[in-house]
């Protein structure tokens, strides 16, 4: 809210009555300027964006000169980026933020969205270069507004998507020493820590993951910390039995779901499980909430706005949407529908991977159903994809697993068969949230889990005829704290591991 200018100007006779006729109109307007933005704040806190965004609009179409004006256009900037992952309006709205209010105290958080859209565009050289550079005006024009921590911890963050480990690990070190009070702290020492597992200096990352619990305890942030914690104790320091059934299962054995094609666990806790009737959908604490009606689906995953998105067939289905069919272009031929899709993924930036398995190629195409791309030329099964945007592909030809990176190109091959494992089934695969990669064998009944750098970690196994072994796994989903969640044909149902 920053010092605005120029209401009116009282520059003709009887400036007095318009005094006495002029306040309380514009202080009636700021008033409704207010109340109108705090209720915006209010539908944003209780998840009701669309109410919010109606809203923060009204502010800045009715009372643009208001001392919330900025601030609501920061939140509209804010929702498209993070809620609608619409690039496009929300690199309008922190432009005119810029253009329209350069003075306030909104500006600084404009320019780190306008960082943060640039890297989000692509991790080319130039790219990066714009992003920093937006990060870097903070401090240079606002030395001592508090978004200089919020730019310099994205700074950190857009060098470790570039893969520029060791000057991002100093960006968060400088976060975390000349903020260390402020919430970008927190953050920064949560992305150090992942930068350190990253590195394969795991076991560095503890004391940085207690300090943010001691600082900062009842946080979001705290609550993450403890969870990095628990992944990193079961590999590292609880070796050789990571995991244990925790005597959890999710579903009901009598419902005897069949044709299992995913497990996957979404931003609100919730544990869904793909099948041939639908998609089931059991609250965190695993009570069956409701089925989502999908004849015979071969995948599905859940959107940004939470919507689940399936496939049958050439068809995908968004839920409570119309079905979307689409054509891809094929050289010297006309353009064909896909047969059949295996595997789906949406993208950070909100496209979406299909793996058309007649082809033996992953394209990448819009919501709206669009082709944009081929993505990668493998006949992939399952897909997964990691915070730097990665993915990871099971290679049905080869029973390997490929990774490439968010424009295709290949990083890594695990193979079939390596010093201490071998693929006979690869049915399923999942990162967690500091990048491990778990690999579910169906025909081994078994899960073998591989650090960032493709070191396999650990095994995880079961010994048979006993309650929650793993027997015959078919698919696998990992929570923000690690825990497993294996649904196995054996029990018909998903079991818990932690």
């Amino acid at each position: 809210m920053g010092m605005k200018t120029g209401w009116w100007l009282p520059v003709v006779a009887g400036a007095g009555l318009m005094l006495a006729i002029g306040r309380p109109a514009a202080q009636n307007s700021e008033d409704l300027a207010r109340r109108q933005y705090e209720s915006g704040r209010s539908f944003v806190q209780n998840g009701r964006y669309e109410e919010a965004l109606k809203d923060f609009q009204a502010v800045v179409d009715s009372f643009p000169q208001s001392g919330v004006a900025d601030d609501a256009l920061l939140d509209i900037a804010l929702y498209h980026l993070d809620v609608a992952r619409d690039h496009e309006a929300a690199q309008e709205a922190a432009d005119r933020l810029l253009k329209d209010y350069p003075a306030t105290d909104s500006a600084p958080m404009g320019y780190v969205i306008v960082g943060r859209l640039a890297i989000a565009r692509s991790r080319a050289a130039a790219d990066v270069d714009a992003a920093l550079a937006s990060f870097e005006r903070v401090p240079r024009l606002f030395p001592s507004s508090p978004a200089v921590a919020a730019a310099r911890y994205h700074a950190g963050e857009t060098l470790r998507l570039a893969r520029r480990t060791d000057e991002a690990f100093q960006h968060f070190r400088r976060v975390a020493l000349e903020h260390p009070r402020s919430t970008w702290a927190a953050r920064a020492d949560l992305a150090a820590a992942a930068n350190l597992v990253a590195s394969d200096r795991a076991t560095e990352a503890f004391g940085r993951l207690q300090r943010i619990r001691q600082r900062f305890p009842g946080s979001v942030e705290a609550a993450t910390a403890l969870d990095y914690n628990t992944i990193l104790y079961r590999f590292y320091l609880r070796k050789p039995a990571p995991y244990a059934f925790s005597g959890r299962y999710i579903g009901d054995e009598k419902a005897r779901f069949r044709n299992v094609v995913g497990v996957t666990i979404d931003k609100a806790g919730r544990v869904l499980l793909g099948h041939r009737q639908g998609v089931s959908i059991f609250d965190a604490k695993g009570t069956a909430v409701r089925t989502v009606a999908v004849v015979e689906p071969s995948a599905f995953f859940v959107d940004g706005p939470g919507r689940i998105v399936a496939a049958r067939g050439a068809l995908l289905l968004p839920e409570k949407a119309a079905p979307i069919s689409f054509v891809v272009p094929s050289p010297g031929r006309a353009p064909r529908q896909v047969d059949e899709i295996p595997a789906l993924l949406e993208t950070s930036g909100g496209d979406w991977l299909v793996a058309d398995r007649k082809a033996k190629v992953v394209v990448r195409v819009s919501p709206a159903g669009q082709f944009v791309a081929n993505f990668a030329t493998v006949n992939a099964e399952r897909l997964a994809s990691n915070a730097f945007d990665d993915v990871a592909m099971i290679d049905r030809d080869s029973k390997s697993v490929v990774i490439v990176d968010r424009d295709g190109t290949t990083l890594a091959r695990i193979p079939q068969k390596g010093p201490a494992w071998q693929f006979d089934d690869p049915a399923d695969l999942a990162f967690d949230a500091l990048g491990h990669l778990y690999v579910l064998d169906s025909r081994r009944a078994a899960i073998h889990v591989f650090a960032p750098n493709q070191r396999l970690v650990t095994t995880i196994t079961s010994p048979a005829r006993q309650p929650g072994s793993i027997q015959r796994p078919r698919a696998l989903a990992i929570d923000s704290a690690g825990r497993l969640y294996v649904f196995d044909e054996s029990s018909q149902r998903i079991q818990v591991y932690q």
